[in-house]
């Protein structure tokens, strides 16, 4: 009997049972700060001020001229939470990403794996798969409707946050020696929301750059939280100011990572609309999420 593979079952048995038991509890990853004071003018257009003057490299005007973008995504999963999490065979993936901003159309090429030279792809919020240069085959499919999506706006973050309608001043912390302004951004209302996430976004005060955001996964649980850490920030071409690495916890002082993404060869305006757009006769959403 091999103890090892059972005391791992017991473990993701155990997992499910605590997800399962929590469910009906909401995240809020608001701070006291928000709470009390979040809906005053004062708090709403010093927010609103923070982010509109984040370094301009992270900012919308760094990809207005930018249509469609390529860059090598690696990602690599950690422990027993990330093997639960992860969409892919194996835990640590390479890929072609294509996207085309301010929008949720792109495509995932895998480079290695037992899904090597298949693509995963998403346009107006139609997920599709395609081997090789064959033609897009349109199905649904819950995995791609929810990564894709995710590595792009976590790549784009800085800049799409902006589209928040509730934006709050959300206090100063410190992380790692540095100081911060914190900006509370969400849709709709203020408070906590079953089908709609919440994000504190971690403004560096010296370099006026994002370098961390805290955030909720409502798509997965409604008491998931997660800290997205942008490291290695640089100029990856085009102005755009991209992390070399995006390590993904549950709260930022946590030792482990759930998983960590590597970005790499950033190039822009290479290749037309239409490889991430396979289907002429479907209507751009932009960054409607239909």
């Amino acid at each position: 009997m091999n103890y090892l593979n059972m005391f791992k079952k017991y473990q993701l048995i155990l997992l499910c049972l605590i997800m399962v038991s929590c469910q009906a509890c909401m995240s809020d990853i608001r701070t006291e700060l928000v709470k009390k004071e979040g809906t005053t003018a004062l708090n709403l257009d010093k927010g609103k001020t923070l982010l509109q003057n984040i370094h301009e490299g992270q900012s919308a005007t760094a990809w207005s001229d930018i249509e469609v973008y390529e860059v090598t995504l690696q990602d690599e999963f950690f422990g027993l939470m990330g093997s639960f999490a992860k969409p892919f065979p194996e835990k640590k993936v390479s890929m072609q990403a294509f996207f085309a901003p301010n929008s949720y159309d792109g495509k995932l090429t895998f480079n290695g794996g037992k899904l090597k030279g298949k693509t995963w792809g998403i346009q107006s919020w139609k997920t599709y798969t395609q081997e090789a240069d064959n033609q897009a085959i349109f199905n649904k499919n819950k995995k791609i409707t929810f990564w894709l999506p995710t590595y792009q706006y976590f790549v784009e973050l800085p800049a799409r946050i902006q589209a928040a309608n509730v934006i709050s001043y959300a206090g100063e912390q410190t992380f790692n020696g540095e100081n911060y302004d914190l900006v509370y951004a969400t849709w709709k209302a203020q408070e906590p929301q079953k089908d709609i996430d919440q994000y504190m976004v971690w403004i560096n005060k010296k370099t006026h750059t994002v370098d961390l955001v805290e955030f909720t996964i409502r798509d997965q649980m409604n008491f998931l939280t997660g800290t997205a850490i942008y490291e290695d920030l640089h100029e990856a071409g085009n102005g755009v100011v991209l992390p070399k690495r995006i390590s993904i916890k549950t709260k930022k002082d946590d030792k482990k990572m759930l998983h960590q993404m590597r970005l790499s060869g950033f190039k822009a305006n290479h290749v037309p609309a239409s490889v991430v757009r396979p289907d002429p006769n479907l209507k751009v959403m932009g960054d409607d999420k239909g």
